[in-house]
């Protein structure tokens, strides 16, 4: 898979966390109710009701533990319990929990909905497909089974599809941000960015305090190459979401692409305190201490993205041109083998130029293309190779 590829498909599994755990919410509050009455025969299922609207959601699945116990064929019990789950990104026990949820109810499209979210997130897109088809006969006018039949085919690669399911759902809820966000995504995936863009704006005026409608226009400017514009759309995200560690990661990506390498290192900096073990993090942060002359500490982060995952061509490759500037040909040498093996991509004969402006510009994830004509001295960073 591409790493453009990879990049839609973490963008899809994002927003597709920030719908679901949405329904989740909105599902425990709409049980309250029910959750009231039931707490007379079964104080457990209170109390775990309100761990859950708290999002103690460890707590909540002992108490739900508790009131299952308590009553074995307790359907609602298991489906929020099956939704804990789902929110601490336990699949394979959150479609358990619906599956037993629609074992003692099996009317309810709620809990197929649930289960086909949680079977999309494991790769199940068969059976999450005819989960929501159940969820559909069961309630014709529920968008949110049409917007995660569309989230089953996007994953699948299977764009058309995905768009017709998600008109789908907007015909069925025409005012529903988070729809119009992945309708807007698939847009983008097909290349359609106009389109991409309309959505994301409208889905913006609707909900002005959505963020992944700023996330997903964000990316699809910095896809047209308009850094200042995605890093507007990130700064909003960010003030709504300001530990977002993959967030900040994607401005830092703007910053650099606009050779402003201090504000990249300082997102880097900010989402490693966030995420400790993201090797790509540590990579992105040697790429742009390299740019303001600290070889050293690049070599060290390099190091770090590297016992993390091993695996990565572009690490190698980043490496291997840092030994070059220390003069270390075969240390070189071998680090450029190591990213050819798990690049094959890679052309077969690798030379490092002396280029200051664009010291390996033969990679493609580097970002250094002089995109905004910036060929003067860039007063804010250090070039020149040591």
């Amino acid at each position: 898979m591409s790493s453009t590829a990879n990049s839609q498909l973490r963008s899809f599994n994002k927003l597709a966390m920030s719908f679901t755990l949405g329904l989740l919410i909105s599902s425990a509050v709409g049980f309250m109710p029910n959750a009231i009455a039931d707490s007379t025969q079964n104080p457990a299922f209170d109390k775990a009701v309100q761990s859950m609207q708290s999002k103690n959601y460890n707590d909540a699945i002992k108490a739900f533990d508790e009131a299952i116990g308590l009553q074995e064929t307790n359907a609602k019990a298991y489906n929020l319990r099956g939704q804990c789950f789902f929110a601490l990104k336990q699949y394979k026990l959150a479609t358990n929990d619906f599956g037993e949820a629609v074992k003692y109810d099996d009317d309810n499209a709620e809990y197929y909905l649930w289960r086909g979210s949680a079977e999309v997130k494991t790769g199940n897109h068969t059976a999450a497909i005819q989960d929501f088809g159940k969820a559909i006969q069961l309630d014709p006018k529920l968008a949110r089974a049409y917007a995660g039949m569309g989230d089953s085919y996007r994953a699948q690669g299977q764009l058309d599809l995905a768009l017709t399911q998600y008109n789908k759902a907007l015909a069925a809820s025409p005012k529903d941000a988070e729809i119009l966000t992945k309708r807007g995504g698939a847009y983008t995936d097909m290349g359609q960015n106009d389109a991409a863009l309309k959505d994301y704006n409208f889905a913006i005026q609707i909900a002005p305090e959505f963020g992944d409608a700023y996330i997903q226009r964000g990316a699809a400017f910095s896809g047209l190459s308009k850094p200042e514009d995605a890093l507007k759309d990130y700064d909003k995200a960010l003030a709504l979401d300001p530990s977002n560690a993959d967030l900040l990661k994607k401005r830092g990506h703007e910053y650099f692409k606009l050779k402003n390498a201090k504000e990249a290192l300082e997102d880097y900096n900010a989402a490693l305190k966030m995420d400790p073990t993201n090797a790509q993090l540590y990579y992105h942060r040697a790429k742009a201490l390299m740019q303001l002359g600290s070889d050293g500490e690049a070599m060290a982060s390099l190091e770090d993205a590297l016992r993390l995952d091993p695996n990565q061509g572009n690490f190698y490759l980043c490496r291997a041109f840092l030994w070059h500037k220390e003069g270390k040909s075969i240390l070189a040498h071998e680090d450029i083998k190591r990213a050819q093996f798990f690049d094959p991509s890679l052309p077969k004969d690798i030379k490092f130029e002396k280029d200051p402006k664009n010291p390996d510009r033969y990679f493609e994830e580097t970002f250094l293309t002089d995109i905004n004509k910036t060929g003067e001295k860039d007063t804010s960073e250090t070039l020149k190779p040591q």
